[in-house]
C-alpha cells in the first residue's frame, strides 16, 4: 500500500549553525471531509468541488491536518506529498524525476542565464531540474504566480537552496 507519513529530518550547516528542517511525506489516499478542511480550502474546494476527489489534494491535505505550524510549505505530484517545516519561511517543490521534453520548458521559463547554464551543462535532465524546481519554489517563497517564473532566477544570492533525489522524486527546498 506504501508510506502513509514518512518524516525526514534534515540537518545543514549555515554561517556555522546546525539548521534543522524537517520533510514529511505522504501518498495517503482515503477521503478527507469537508468539514475538516480548514477556511481557505474549504474556499478551493467550493470554487472546485473535484478536488476532493484528486489524489495531490488529498495526500497533501492529510500531510497539512497533522502540522499547525505556521512556517510549512508543501508541494505534491502524482498523489505523492511533501511537507517542510522550519523555523523560519521555507519553500518546497517536487517533480518526478524523468526524461522529458526539456526544450519547450526552457525556452519558455528559463532567463538567459539559465539557458546558458542548461545547455552547457554535461546532465541537461539533473540542470533542468535544479532550474525549474528552484524557481518553482523561490515563486512559493515570495507568494507570486506562474505568470512570475522568468522573473524568478535559479541564481539569485538572497535564496539558500538544496536538492534532494529521492525515490523517484526531485526535490527543491528554497528558504
Amino acid at each position: 500500500m506504501g508510506v502513509k507519513f514518512k518524516k525526514i529530518k534534515v540537518e545543514f550547516n549555515l554561517f556555522c549553525k546546525i539548521m534543522k528542517i524537517n520533510l514529511y511525506f505522504s501518498n495517503k489516499k482515503n477521503k478527507i471531509s469537508f468539514k475538516n478542511l480548514d477556511r481557505k480550502d474549504k474556499r478551493r474546494v467550493k470554487n472546485s468541488p473535484n478536488l476532493l476527489n484528486n489524489s495531490n489534494f488529498i495526500s497533501s491535505r492529510w500531510l497539512k491536518f497533522g502540522h499547525k505550524k505556521r512556517k510549512f510549505c508543501i508541494s505534491h505530484k502524482n498523489g505523492f506529498s511533501v511537507l517542510a517545516t522550519f523555523d523560519k519561511k521555507i519553500a518546497i517543490d517536487m517533480e518526478i524525476y524523468e526524461k522529458r521534453d526539456f526544450i519547450k520548458v526552457v525556452d519558455f521559463c528559463f532567463d538567459k542565464n539559465e539557458k546558458k547554464y542548461f545547455y552547457n551543462s554535461s546532465n541537461q535532465k539533473l540542470a533542468f531540474y535544479k532550474i525549474f524546481t528552484t524557481k518553482e519554489a523561490i515563486i512559493k517563497l515570495k507568494n507570486l504566480g506562474f505568470e512570475n517564473f522568468k522573473d524568478v532566477s535559479y541564481f539569485d544570492k538572497n535564496i539558500t537552496k538544496f536538492h534532494i533525489l529521492l525515490n523517484g522524486f526531485f526535490i527543491t527546498i528554497v528558504f
